[in-house]
């Protein structure tokens, strides 16, 4: 059984999860406005990893946000295991929107840390849902569950993929969303030495990403699993 009294780390965990619902809608709301000047006319951002990756952990936040006050006004646990999996699944998948944006996209775009929707959407919103995770998540994942933290970004590459292939608009006229994912870029799919960030091609991007991603979903449990400690349940 998990315990449910109002401590401070609930305290923390409620507040944490509550600006990730309102950040990322803030977030989102900017991305779109100022992809087209109008929130219905933005509807492209909707193609981003990044904003669906917020929409996914925004969304999953509110629901531990309204759960977590039912739960200390009735004093009994509400949350099934499975939703503390799909709130794993989004925190690692906003990890990778957050990472990704800071370490590969960012250095390829001046001031792209002067945009308050950037900010909000690849920064504070993966930097509070992280510390939620750890802070507010009382069961022990299973070294298994990484399988399904690596269901979005596959979904996202099939998704991206189709975008190329029946040349959707992601915007500028670019049938893709990031330059990693054009699969018609100077080196294509599998060659390197190509101009700028076109030093390799698309399908070792897909490759690093992925065992990115893996090593950080089982980093993630690891770590979970050390914090509740190895003498309590998995419930």
């Amino acid at each position: 059984m998990r315990e449910n009294n109002l401590s401070v780390k609930k305290i923390i965990s409620l507040l944490l999860e509550l600006s990730v619902s309102v950040c990322a809608v803030t977030g989102v709301c900017m991305t779109t406005f100022m992809t087209s000047g109008t929130f219905m006319g933005g509807a492209t951002a909707f193609l981003y990893f990044t904003v669906q990756s917020n929409v996914w952990i925004g969304a999953v936040c509110l629901v531990f946000f309204i759960a977590g006050l039912a739960e200390i006004i009735t004093n009994r646990p509400l949350i099934p295991r499975w939703l503390f999996i799909l709130k794993y699944v989004f925190t690692v998948s906003i990890t990778l929107t957050g990472l990704v944006f800071c370490l590969v996209l960012a250095p390829t775009l001046p001031g792209a840390f002067s945009s308050a929707a950037n900010v909000l959407t690849h920064v504070v919103v993966p930097a509070a849902a992280i510390a939620d995770l750890f802070i507010g998540t009382p069961v022990k994942l299973r070294y298994i569950d990484v399988l399904w933290a690596l269901v979005p970004p596959v979904y996202y590459l099939f998704f991206s993929a189709a975008g190329f292939v029946f040349d959707w608009d992601f915007g500028g006229g670019n049938n893709y969303p990031y330059f990693f994912l054009n699969w018609n870029s100077p080196v294509g799919a599998f060659g390197f030495g190509g101009g700028g960030e076109y030093f390799m091609g698309s399908f070792y991007w897909v490759i690093i990403m992925i065992a990115f991603i893996s090593a950080v979903s089982a980093a993630y449990i690891a770590a979970m699993r050390k914090i509740i400690g190895n003498g309590k349940n998995n419930n």
